[in-house]
């Protein structure tokens, strides 16, 4: 197998770095003060009640592993 251009190389370990930040801020976000005392959250209570509702939280999260699961695919493939 022919060895495979530098500009696919670095197109490739940007799409892991990206993967990885990405995944990390979605993980980690929801489960922090910034998110709960966000200014956006005081604008409304019902928008409040969503934002913070654990399901919610816990579906960003799982994005947020979707993403890290993304980057060791691409890490592997490097």
């Amino acid at each position: 197998m022919a060895p495979e251009k530098p500009s696919a190389v670095a197109v490739r370990l940007i799409q892991f770095l990206s993967s990885l930040l990405v995944g990390a801020t979605l993980v980690l976000a929801p489960w922090t003060p910034l998110w709960e005392n966000h200014p956006v959250l005081a604008t409304s209570q019902h928008l409040r009640e969503i934002l913070l509702a654990p399901w919610l939280r816990g579906a960003v999260t799982g994005l947020g592993l979707v993403n890290l699961a993304a980057a060791a695919v691409d890490v592997v493939q490097l």
